[in-house]
């Protein structure tokens, strides 16, 4: 047999099995009537800054001392037992955030045990999506679950009235988190931070570029009366999986009716800016999941040669004695055609400059008399 066939894996060609609460690309002003809330006639936004070819961004402006970014931000979706969160985001080249190892605060979800006003740092239960000093960060704090009268004491194998964040023990695999008291309250929060500094000053990571940011988290389930640690925390950067928390547990018995139904954008840097400085948010997305595979398989026919990959400028590829049947096209993670060529050399291979494409993860795919050939690629520049 002159060619082999090997399937490699499932990619989304197409999105399957998730739900979208609601879109947005900020390229109109109507954010009331879309459902935004709490300020939502205040968003500002900017032409001059946004990813794609055409539209809008928001625009985010940290003043010089600064506790907030103008134009925060509130809208409630349908309860769901877990979230999924797409933008895409660039940083002004002087972003520095709070300076310190904690802060800003960005994107926040809570749920339907509080109120639609409810401040984020003190509920039944807030999860967080942030950089610090360019680490992307997940975490989430349950204050309000507090047992305070064993603050510190480990009580998560004795009973489910307590907290999964800190101040109680820990509830699963990892560290208990943060506890420490704040006017007449308690609060708590544990953390995931990925060890990649995706958000840097020069390089494939260059923060004043957009880049496309995705978080998923799932709450865990609760058995018998019991809380068991199978939540899910993940963080995604250009389609690079840098934050994978497994088996977490972020809610005991005490509240089985805990839902997710509100996301927030509130950016916040407690101290106070240190500097002037922005952040512009485009084309978001809420969901419930990540797109998900569709039965459509990655595959890699024998004798054609694709490199390098990752890849900067010019993409080769080598067809072994086959041949290209019509256009080559690129197709992104969540399963949009972004770019497509017509190659001129359709025997022995061809060079492709992928430089209008912009940074981020691929499906390479064309047509051949063997079928599809389909392969993943990395574009770094």
């Amino acid at each position: 047999m002159k060619y082999v066939l090997l399937i490699v894996f499932l990619i989304a060609e197409s999105l399957s099995a998730q739900t979208i609460f609601f879109k947005e690309s900020f390229d109109d002003p109507d954010f009331l009537q879309r459902g935004w809330y709490d300020n939502a006639t205040g968003i500002p936004t900017t032409m001059t800054e946004h990813h794609g070819a055409s539209g809008m961004a928001a625009e985010f402006m940290y003043p010089k001392g600064g506790t907030k970014a103008k134009g925060g931000v509130r809208r409630q979706f349908a309860e769901s037992n877990s979230v999924y969160l797409s933008y895409w985001v660039k940083y002004s080249a002087n972003f520095v955030g709070s300076g310190k190892p904690y802060h800003p605060h960005e994107f926040h979800f809570t749920t339907n045990l509080n109120e639609k006003y409810v401040g984020p740092s003190w509920t039944k239960m807030t999860l967080y999506v942030e950089q610090n000093d360019g680490h992307p960060i997940l975490s989430f704090q349950d204050s309000q679950n507090i047992d305070t009268s064993n603050i510190k004491n480990d009580i998560s194998s004795s009973t489910e009235f307590r907290s999964c964040g800190g101040c109680n023990g820990s509830s699963d695999a990892f560290p208990a988190g943060d506890c420490y008291k704040s006017g007449a309250n308690w609060f708590n929060g544990k953390t995931w931070k990925a060890t990649i500094k995706a958000f840097a000053d020069t390089g494939m990571y260059n923060k004043n570029e957009w880049h496309h940011v995705e978080a998923y988290f799932k709450l865990n389930s609760i058995s018998n009366g019991k809380g068991i640690a199978d939540g899910t925390a993940q963080y995604w950067f250009d389609g690079e999986l840098l934050i994978d928390a497994q088996n977490v547990m972020f809610r005991t018995a005490a509240n089985p009716t805990m839902m997710f139904n509100q996301f927030l954008m509130l950016p916040y840097i407690g101290d106070g800016s240190p500097v002037d400085q922005t952040m512009w948010v485009d084309d978001l997305m809420v969901g419930d999941s990540r797109p998900t595979p569709s039965g459509v398989e990655e595959t890699v026919l024998g004798h054609i040669n694709i490199y390098p990959n990752p890849v900067d400028e010019f993409l080769t590829v080598e067809l072994g004695g086959t041949e290209v049947i019509g256009d080559v096209f690129f197709i992104d993670i969540l399963g949009n055609e972004v770019a497509k060529t017509l190659v001129s050399i359709q025997k022995n291979g061809f060079i492709i400059s992928i430089k209008v494409i912009p940074r981020g993860v691929y499906i390479l795919k064309f047509q051949t008399p063997l079928g599809v050939y389909m392969k993943k690629i990395h574009i770094t520049h």
